[in-house]
């Protein structure tokens, strides 16, 4: 598996609750339909911190983006 880096458009509410709402990839923005679960999971064999999973409908089709915990608070995406 190969982690692969993404920027991601997120809402953050007053309550600290993370939804993204767009993922740019490429220089292309990727909206998102709807989050279907957010759950704290790391990938197999990925180097992350602490991740929460996000699995979303981008598009039209599933696909299954994280988020590390703080300090990194990056996203990414496993291929």
């Amino acid at each position: 598996m190969k982690r692969i880096d993404l920027s991601v458009i997120e809402l953050c509410d007053e309550n600290g609750e993370v939804t993204p709402l767009a993922v740019v990839f490429d220089g292309k923005e990727y909206g998102i339909d709807k989050v279907l679960s957010v759950t704290r999971h790391a990938p197999n064999e990925v180097a992350c911190v602490s991740p929460m999973r996000y699995d979303c409908i981008v598009r039209g089709v599933k696909r299954t983006i994280y988020k590390d915990a703080h300090p990194s608070n990056k996203w990414f995406s496993v291929k």
